[in-house]
């Protein structure tokens, strides 16, 4: 096996959606030097300006209901000139609650064991799809692609500080952009990622399992860095955090393990907007759920058609090396009304260019199978 690139790291993130400063119980020790903190917000409850995590989002707790949203997955392909992938069947889940983090377990390594447990965040993504690759009249077979993740963190209160996550890659990604022969064109990855950060979230031990074997790296001064540090694997839930409108600009630090190490990712608020039939079938997907109501009559009783939910464009770009300038746009309901935010900022489409222009990956909201309890 090759050593992750970047772009596959990356490319490995986005699928997976494929991410602060603060803790809870004793943080007084953390002894952050971040200088560009990103502001936080709840912005998945009805009233935002709540830092702390609601008890009907707690697993187990009365009333308890997680957010479950799955997505249609299309690919628009592009020929490069010298090879071309296609993508087939692909399904991609989320589910969003909040549950107990025991720091005293036995899987957690022993030096960062605590007497006490935690309410943290849980977000769990699920991706799965067939792929190959096609170089002229040569044609792989299918392979069956999934990326699976849990992250772990703490309340908007405390910025969203990462506690736990991991990683599961069953990958075939592109790997260069003149590829000699078909069998050149793409690296296979079956690896999994398993890391733990200590209570003060100043250091991360990271577990590697690849070909039977494990192997653990750490990786200190996480709460030494230039810009709030978020976990690769809860970077959609982070950027849904903040203050979703056309002049966001923010600059946000990731531990990606894959990658193995932190890198800069800048998030940048547009006006790109969703196609009007796929913006209509999003918009049915959230009316479903009580999520939008649509409007037909404007004030003075005339039929109109219906806008759709409106929505805020943010492109995802990292920041440096050999990934300069790559960007990725994700969309979110806008938020409107601060105490009245109906949509919960659900994140309704995203778009993954893969490198050496080969096309992209949408993945799109067809579904909201469950969602937060609004008593």
């Amino acid at each position: 096996m090759k050593r992750f690139s970047k772009i596959t790291a990356v490319v490995a993130a986005s699928v997976a959606a494929i991410t602060l400063a603060g803790c809870a119980g004793s943080c007084s020790g953390c002894g952050s030097k971040v200088v560009n903190s990103a502001l936080t917000n709840s912005n998945w409850y009805t009233q935002t300006g709540y830092k702390g995590i609601q008890p009907y989002f707690i697993e187990g707790n009365e009333n308890f209901a997680k957010e479950t949203l799955k997505y249609d997955v299309s690919f628009a392909s592009l020929n490069n000139g010298f090879y071309n992938v296609e993508y087939k069947d692909g399904e991609y889940q989320t589910d969003f609650y909040a549950s107990e983090y025991d720091w005293n377990s036995q899987d957690i390594p022993e030096n960062y064991r605590q007497e006490k447990t935690e309410t943290v965040y849980v977000y769990e993504t699920t991706f799965t799809v067939s792929v190959r690759f096609v170089k002229g009249d040569e044609a792989t077979d299918w392979f069956e692609d999934s990326v699976k993740t849990v992250s772990c963190f703490r309340s908007a209160y405390h910025n969203l500080k990462p506690v736990y996550s991991s990683q599961a890659l069953k990958i075939s990604s592109p790997a260069v952009l003149r590829p000699a022969t078909l069998e050149a064109a793409y690296d296979r990855y079956d690896v999994s990622y398993e890391n733990y950060y200590n209570v003060a979230c100043s250091e991360v031990i990271s577990y590697k399992t690849e070909n039977g074997n494990t192997s653990s790296k750490t990786h200190t001064g996480l709460n030494k860095t230039s810009n709030s540090l978020f976990d690769n694997s809860s970077l959609y839930i982070a950027a849904r955090s903040m203050k979703l409108s056309d002049s966001l600009s923010q600059s946000i630090d990731l531990f990606n393990a894959q990658s193995g190490g932190i890198s800069t990712i800048n998030l940048k608020g547009g006006a790109t907007a969703i196609e009007k039939d796929e913006l209509k079938t999003i918009s049915e997907a959230l009316a479903a759920k009580n999520l939008y109501t649509p409007v037909y009559e404007d004030e003075e009783g005339n039929t109109v058609e219906d806008k759709g939910v409106p929505a805020v464009s943010v492109s995802v770009s990292y920041n440096g090396g050999e990934m300069s300038g790559t960007s990725q746009t994700v969309w979110y309901a806008a938020l409107t009304d601060n105490d009245a935010n109906t949509a919960r900022c659900t994140m309704l489409k995203l778009a993954m260019p893969l490198p050496f222009g080969l096309g992209t990956l949408n993945f799109s909201l067809k579904e909201v199978s469950s969602t937060i309890w609004n008593g």
